[in-house]
């Protein structure tokens, strides 16, 4: 199932793809639970399918497969109307996408962990291939985090702005983790459980702003300011939408590929079978001493090919078209835009 959270007007809900079109599951769970007699069917649909994602989330499978068979009922029922004579199926011209999760509780970003991402500065292709095989004998086992204000997610077809304050705008498209259920401690071989389903988010960053500047201070020297380079207003955008678990058992098996291309032409392209620390492990790291509570992300890295690896033109510009995509997640697409 692919998840989705939606406006029509003002009024933000969750809904589902269908063939392009959006489902609203609530408003189609109260049809379908009146036509068979149910007492209070709006009631029972709010309790389950809640308007907001993390609500959703929360209800766990239960409100999983109320979700799934509000789909059915929709698809079998396309041109139905709700109990207060809503459109159950809209098109996205109707139906405007958000973030899947608008407003998470946490946005955890795993730097620098994919090996061709890594070592993209080495321009010399025997010298790069003989440091990717020098990291992989280290068996590296702790991820880099840092974590990205919520207030800065923006839906999949925002525009993105070209803050004043950087001349160097850089994107880098992630598989990003859905939290699902609570959790703490959670080991290795269980993070699948707790997690949701998975989503695309892109790591926009100015990194004219991410690093302090060169002075005889040894912690400046040796350390990146994160908060700030990475932090800028709509710097992560996320969507479109949540592919439930179910659909993406195991994202290594097959691999899932990450692309990027800006003005049409391709600046990223790789799969996850060059990720350095998988994300079990990245879920039993975040999660020791830290509660992980559904709605929650984790962006897991991205491949070899953002901006800086093109030269100083390969920096975002306004005007500029990004596409970032991530099947069978689907593509955010974005203007670039000045303030």
């Amino acid at each position: 199932m692919k998840l989705v959270t939606f406006k029509v007007h003002t009024e933000e809900r969750i809904g589902a793809l269908l063939d392009g079109k959006v489902v609203d599951l609530n408003s189609a769970y109260a049809l379908m639970l009146k036509e068979k007699g149910e007492l209070s069917p709006r009631r029972k649909a709010d309790a389950l399918l809640p308007q907001c994602m993390i609500g959703f989330l929360e209800g766990g499978d239960e409100s999983l497969e109320a979700a799934k068979k509000a789909l059915a009922y929709a698809k079998a029922n396309p041109d139905a109307v709700g109990l207060d004579e809503e459109t159950l199926v809209m098109c996205q011209c109707t139906a405007k996408l958000q973030a899947p999760v608008p407003s998470p509780g946490k946005v955890y970003c795993t730097a620098v962990n994919f090996y061709d991402h890594a070592t993209e500065r080495m321009k010399d292709p025997e010298a790069r291939a003989a440091e990717i095989a020098r990291l992989k004998s280290l068996n590296i086992d702790v991820p880099d985090v840092f974590q990205k204000p919520p207030g800065l997610i923006v839906g999949p077809r925002d525009p993105l702005i070209k803050v004043k304050a950087t001349e160097k705008m850089d994107y880098e498209v992630e598989l990003t983790v859905v939290i699902g259920k609570e959790g703490k401690y959670i080991p290795a071989e269980k993070a699948y459980d707790y997690i949701a389903g998975y989503t695309v988010m892109i790591d926009v960053s100015a990194r004219d702003q991410g690093f302090p500047q060169d002075v005889d201070f040894g912690i400046f020297k040796r350390d990146i300011n994160w908060t700030k380079g990475k932090g800028m207003d709509n710097a992560g955008p996320m969507g479109p939408c949540i592919v439930t678990k179910d659909e993406i058992p195991d994202p290594y098996n097959p691999p899932l590929r990450l692309k990027t291309r800006v003005n049409g032409k391709e600046r990223q392209n790789n799969t996850l079978e060059h990720m350095i620390i998988k994300i079990p492990r990245i879920i039993e790291y975040l999660s020791n001493g830290t509660t992980l509570k559904p709605g929650d992300v984790i962006l897991t890295g991205t491949c070899g090919g953002v901006a800086g690896s093109w030269g100083p033109e390969g920096y975002l510009q306004i005007g500029d078209v990004l596409e970032c995509e991530i099947e069978p997640i689907g593509t955010l697409r974005h203007d670039i835009i000045g303030e």
